[in-house]
């Protein structure tokens, strides 16, 4: 398997970027330190991102700062990756992921922080329709002991692009973000030309993973609260339990695919 870690763009990010001129030019978010069950690590899946498109990153820092993401100040008269898909945002990335285990069948669900979600060259936000600040987006992995059996990327609040026949390597699907067409952006599944990968490291990507359980406390209140506070709707993730957020998007990402797994219940 051809994919790079947090831990190898870190060392070769000086070879990368010739001047730190490079960077966009606000304060970055630090990133949360790695730490997941097993299971979720195992199937985590490798991301690649077209070029009209950001790259992950982490969405809140060590301590609780949750990041302001890119909003019409900073994205003035600008092409759909600009400020956003500078080496440093993989370099501080992180990737939050729960799991929901019954019947035999674990689904794991990854989400993913974007800073921003343009469609077109311009403002963003500063015409109707031309994308928002912020943007979430998540893949949903089904598996039956150590056998992945569907892969449901998400896409506009829904899982068109959901499949129980994946590309794989190994036990890990391959997954690309890109434009969607006339809309915004969201997770398709990869297909053989997407080999050619087109991020800056040219591997494919397996992003610094916080689980479910593993998240720091601060103050006496875990970061995953102060995440809360900030993303508890709309764009937001969907693996929260409130308004049953995790077990509509489970049921929706598991469709008819993945029979006997209930969406409701942890075992």
């Amino acid at each position: 398997m051809h994919a790079i870690t947090l831990a190898t763009v870190l060392a070769g990010a000086l070879s990368v970027e010739a001047s730190p001129l490079q960077h966009a030019k606000r304060v970055l978010m630090g990133r949360l330190d790695d730490g997941a069950h097993e299971i979720e690590h195992k199937f985590q899946p490798l991301t690649d991102f077209d070029t009209d498109g950001c790259y992950y990153t982490s969405a809140i820092d060590k301590d609780g700062n949750t990041n302001r993401g890119l909003s019409q100040k900073d994205v003035y008269f600008k092409g759909l990756a600009a400020d956003c898909r500078d080496p440093n945002r993989l370099e501080n990335n992180n990737v939050y992921s729960r799991r929901r285990c019954n019947n035999g069948w674990c689904a794991i669900m990854y989400e993913y922080y974007f800073e921003k979600d343009q469609i077109v060259w311009g403002t963003i936000g500063g015409g109707p329709g031309n994308g928002h600040t912020h943007d979430w987006e998540n893949i949903v992995v089904f598996v039956q002991g150590e056998d992945v059996k569907r892969v449901a990327p998400s896409c506009h609040g829904d899982y068109k692009h959901a499949t129980n026949e994946p590309r794989l390597d190994g036990q890990r699907a391959k997954v690309v973000y890109h434009k969607d067409g006339g809309e915004t952006h969201c997770w398709r599944m990869a297909n053989e030309a997407d080999d050619q990968v087109e991020n800056y490291t040219g591997q494919w990507f397996i992003g610094n993973l916080v689980g479910w359980d593993n998240w720091p406390v601060v103050n006496g209140r875990s970061l995953r609260d102060y995440l809360f506070d900030a993303w508890n709707g709309g764009v937001g993730p969907k693996f929260w339990d409130n308004d049953n957020k995790f077990t509509d998007n489970l049921r929706k990402a598991a469709g008819d695919g993945a029979p006997g797994f209930d969406p409701a219940v942890d075992e």
